[in-house]
């Protein structure tokens, strides 16, 4: 078996017990939608997540896709980052790997942080009386881009 496949496997069972935990029906769209879900590496948008489920053939409502994602983030199978951009941000939980990214105040570009040094710490610390479902930082602040630009701009005045 693929890693691939046994970690789909994994998460449409996690799917499953939470659906039936919470009387919720056990539909056809909501295994697509994670699926399609699953098959996105890093961030998505619900617009990134309507595209892909239009190229798998397999095209869903917006208000199905909003509906679904909203159970599959209360499910701990998604991830609706905080960022202050026009649209909703989601991302995948495969593992329990520390995420890190930098967000721009200025033109909100979001980058994804690859520290070793930030990784380890985050996997190390462990809280007493909690239970740590995943681990993310955000980091605000100005991109090299925008500093370079207020530069120039404070220049030229």
């Amino acid at each position: 078996m693929s890693e691939k496949s046994s970690l789909q496997d994994t998460v449409e069972q996690r799917l499953r017990l939470y659906l039936e935990a919470n009387q919720l029906r056990q539909t056809k769209e909501r295994f697509a939608i994670l699926r399609a879900a699953y098959d996105i590496e890093g961030t998505f948008t619900i617009e990134d997540l309507q595209k892909k489920m239009q190229e798998e053939r397999f095209p869903v409502s917006t208000g199905t896709l909003y509906q679904t994602t909203q159970i599959l983030v209360q499910a701990n199978l998604l991830i609706r980052h905080p960022f202050s951009s026009s649209s909703t941000v989601f991302e995948r939980i495969a593992d329990n790997r520390p995420r890190s990214y930098q967000i721009c105040n200025n033109c909100h570009r979001i980058t994804r942080i690859r520290s070793k040094e930030l990784a380890t710490s985050l996997e190390t610390y462990h809280p007493r009386s909690f239970a740590v479902s995943y681990r993310i930082v955000y980091v605000y602040g100005t991109c090299a881009t925008c500093q370079r630009i207020m530069h120039k701009r404070l220049k030229t005045k």
